[in-house]
């Protein structure tokens, strides 16, 4: 109800100046103070200007005020961003306020979330070493789940969305059924609930073994060209080869166990051979 009133408010206020205004003119004018035919155009004068200044300056201020509120409240809602915001507030707050110009100017909700992607995934890649290995697999499974669309789409979006830092990256909000980029918000808000503890360890022999293993076998299949994936900035770089490969690697990775999957994950993805 408040802040139903705060909102009529200017409205009203607008509305209650012009009555006195055109008060004080009609007693002006009763004593003879000015003529009827000022009265009438200076009244006129000021519900001119007074309508001006709320339809062309106030009513689309309010709007706006309205608008970013309701996003404030829908992003505060979103099941990634609000265990962001209680685990890191201030990251939760940098968020915030490169997503609310993003809507007050027009973007659709879906496009200034895409805008965030690059500092939710430099977290993401900050917690590697601490997420669980359910969430580390979960999440990765829908990232080959991804790749295998982008693969039938077109091995360029392939190459950018694997080398972001070669090419830079995509638009996942224009390049991802909303279905796929649903089920990838859920595995990262999983994975942000379940990798913020202490680091994880496990059998770095193991691991270490088993990625090796699986490097001989895709050197089997592919050979000398499995070279390239450590070097996918050069130039002349197979791109069609490099997502062939990299789908291959993930899905062997995955075929593991989920304990020595997350392990070679984590040695893959973060360097950790702890």
């Amino acid at each position: 109800m408040q802040d139903t009133i705060l909102t009529f408010l200017p409205a009203l206020l607008c509305v209650l100046f012009c009555l006195c205004a055109m008060c004080i003119l009609t007693l002006l004018q009763q004593y003879k103070k000015i003529s009827k035919r000022l009265a009438v155009l200076l009244a006129l004068i000021l519900i001119a200007v007074t309508s001006v200044y709320y339809f062309a300056v106030r009513l689309p201020q309010q709007q706006r005020e309205a608008r970013l509120e309701a996003a404030r409240l829908h992003f505060a809602t979103l099941p990634v961003y609000r265990t962001i915001k209680t685990q890191q507030p201030a990251l939760y707050q940098t968020l915030l306020h490169e997503y609310l110009p993003a809507v007050a100017s027009g973007e659709s909700d879906t496009l200034a979330q895409a805008n965030l992607r690059p500092m939710l995934s430099e977290l993401l890649s900050q917690r590697i070493s601490y997420a669980s290995s359910e969430a580390l697999n979960r999440y990765m499974q829908v990232s080959l789940e991804q790749m295998k669309v982008l693969r039938k789409e077109n091995n360029e979006l392939c190459f950018k969305f694997l080398f972001p830092q070669v090419s830079g990256g995509i638009d996942s909000s224009k390049t991802f059924p909303a279905a796929l980029r649903e089920r990838e918000m859920m595995a990262i808000d999983y994975f942000l609930q379940h990798s913020h503890g202490a680091e994880q360890t496990g059998d770095a022999d193991r691991y270490r073994a088993d990625l090796q293993n699986i490097v001989r076998k895709l050197y089997g299949k592919w050979g000398s060209d499995l070279q390239i994936m450590n070097a996918p900035a050069e130039a002349g770089a197979d791109k069609i080869k490099l997502c062939e490969m990299t789908i291959d690697l993930y899905q062997s990775v995955l075929a593991l166990p989920a304990n020595n999957s997350a392990g070679v994950l984590r040695i893959i993805l973060d360097g950790n051979t702890r």
